[in-house]
């Protein structure tokens, strides 16, 4: 299921459907879903999201089911929620997350959604903002993600599911939202992957990529074909995974492997524009997490990208 995409058995493509039509859709499904579920890890992710759905609803802000299919990638679930009015923004901000990530963690990325929402808001009061809490792509998680995460295969099939949300979120508002792109973790890997060759120019005005490991196929900022942005703590363990790019290419060119995820964002030949990120959140895995984190630097700095404070709109 997709930001409204019309069925492919339709002869002449339908409108899409808008983003409440779609959530209330969508929560009667899941409504139905708890009502047959028995006991199980299917339940406890259904409680998750309706537990979620209804903690944000409490806030007073529009909170949107706009998607939602738990059978997906073999039962980890696609949750896409957005936070604010998603018919009606100026400014959409799409977080992308990254490993480990199934609808169960609809609260985590949910919860940095809320904040990065909150922060747009603040920093631009007089304009409506809704940021979309995105999970809609097989991550790598479960025992197995550590050896997932060591390639681009899981990245390369997101890029693909992530491209075509995109695409159907620029056909649902054709009056051309500011639309900005954060990748997390992994999620960086997804979203630059899904940006190469400027595929994504013209639908997404910007893309920041934080906490990465690697830009996958891209080379380099100026092949995205937007401005480019690049947050990176000190602290943070995971990039560390992108300085085994030499030694990935030499094994990929001699024996066929894959391993590594490609160029570094923040390197400086990579050319994006960096991020002042220090002390987000503590040190370690802590310091990974905490990009969004309240009172930091880089969440201030991501709702001005976001807003578009100081560049073109």
């Amino acid at each position: 299921m997709r930001f409204g995409a019309p069925s492919s058995t339709e002869r002449i493509p339908a409108l899409p459907k808008s983003a409440a039509q779609r959530d209330r859709e969508n929560r009667e499904r899941l409504a139905a879903d708890l009502r047959n579920a028995p006991p199980g890890a299917r339940r406890t992710m259904l409680e998750a999201i309706d537990a979620r759905l209804r903690e944000l609803g409490r806030g007073g802000e529009t909170v949107q089911l706009v998607e939602y299919d738990p059978s997906a990638f073999g039962g980890d679930g696609a949750v896409v929620v957005a936070i604010g009015d998603l018919d009606a923004a100026r400014n959409i901000g799409v977080i992308v997350p990254g490993m480990g990530t199934t609808a169960a963690s609809v609260g985590s990325v949910t919860r940095d959604a809320a904040r990065l929402q909150a922060a747009a808001r603040r920093a631009d009061p007089l304009t409506a903002t809704a940021t979309v809490a995105w999970i809609g792509y097989d991550a790598p998680s479960g025992r197995g993600a550590v050896a997932q995460v060591l390639t681009g295969a899981h990245a390369r099939r997101g890029a693909a599911e992530l491209c075509a949300d995109l695409a159907d979120l620029a056909r649902m508002r054709p009056d051309d939202p500011r639309v900005v792109v954060f990748g997390h973790s992994y999620g960086s890997t997804t979203a630059a992957t899904a940006g190469a060759g400027g595929a994504l120019a013209g639908t997404v005005d910007a893309m920041v990529l934080l906490g990465s490991p690697g830009a996958g196929p891209v080379r380099s900022a100026a092949e995205l074909g937007m401005p480019v942005h690049v947050a990176r703590d000190p602290d943070d363990p995971v990039p560390l995974v992108g300085l085994t790019d030499g030694a990935a290419q030499e094994l990929r060119r001699r024996f066929g492997v894959e391993l590594g995820l490609g160029t570094d964002p923040a390197s400086p030949s990579f050319g994006a524009e960096r991020i002042e990120a220090d002390g987000a959140a503590g040190f370690g895995f802590g310091s990974h997490s905490g990009y969004f984190a309240e009172g930091s630097r880089s969440l201030e700095s991501f709702a001005r990208i976001l807003t578009g404070a100081g560049h073109a709109r």
